[in-house]
């Protein structure tokens, strides 16, 4: 498994109300819920998977030996907060935040890169340019005017190629729209430096059908640039969508 850079993990406001652990709190109390913390913390340390071991687990989070084998055990097989294939145990949830957390580094790393590469890129043309010296006016008038011409047709030379580049650029075909992934979208707000929440923008046009105001969208990026400029980060969809936290924290 790759490197965590991100060292932390969402904890849901609503957590202590999911069902499972309210059923465990019925017998542990608020102390198997912070039980039940302390050892998702420790599974998040060992990068999502741990040895189903009582004792090397409670010398991690400092607890008794004897309450830690007795939780761990109801947790897994009595509330199916953990799961276990008798060696190990971890938490599915767990492993798709890690999963998530190491795509999202993985995309700010490459949207790092192009935005090197383009500082690179423009730092050679400029040093091409500078390369163009003018020299010196000569006191004959032919071999002035001749240094300035060849000067001249050196830009000349650049302008053309940029206006070629242009006119290619401009005579594409429009491209077909396609939808763009959450993370696809969230390389692009990392790029665009914005505080533009990807899930909830996927969400709204997914849920509308990718369209916009009447029309179908053709350009996601502009989408998300309009969102930039709104101050509330966005348009939300006014449908509340019923969320079970911990659907997959077993």
């Amino acid at each position: 498994m790759a490197k965590l850079t991100k060292r932390y993990i969402s904890h849901d406001e609503n957590a202590s109300r999911d069902e499972k652990v309210l059923k465990m709190r019925e017998k542990y109390g608020a102390r198997g819920y912070g039980l039940f913390w302390e050892i998702v913390e420790y599974l998040f340390s060992a990068d999502g998977k741990a040895e189903l071991n009582a004792k090397v687990v409670s010398l991690a989070i400092g607890e008794d030996v004897r309450t830690v084998r007795n939780f761990l055990s109801d947790c897994i097989e009595v509330y199916q907060l953990f799961e276990s294939d008798g060696t190990c145990f971890w938490s599915n949830r767990l492993l798709s935040q890690i999963d998530q957390i190491i795509s999202v580094s993985e995309q700010r790393r490459i949207a790092g890169r192009k935005k090197h590469n383009r500082k690179s890129d423009n730092s050679k043309q400029i040093k091409e340019l500078d390369s163009i010296e003018i020299e010196k006016m000569p006191s004959n008038c032919s071999a002035n005017a001749k240094q300035l011409n060849s000067n001249c047709s050196a830009i000349n030379k650049i302008n053309k190629i940029n206006e070629i580049d242009s006119n290619c650029r401009e005579r594409k075909q429009p491209i077909k729209f396609s939808k763009p992934s959450i993370e696809e979208i969230e390389a692009y707000c990392i790029e665009r430096e914005n505080t533009v929440n990807p899930i909830q923008f996927f969400d709204y046009y997914e849920a509308n059908g990718w369209r916009v105001g009447k029309n179908p969208m053709k350009d996601w990026k502009a989408a998300v640039r309009t969102w930039e400029r709104n101050d509330s980060g966005g348009k939300k969809s006014n449908v509340v969508v019923q969320n079970d936290p911990y659907a997959e924290l077993r």
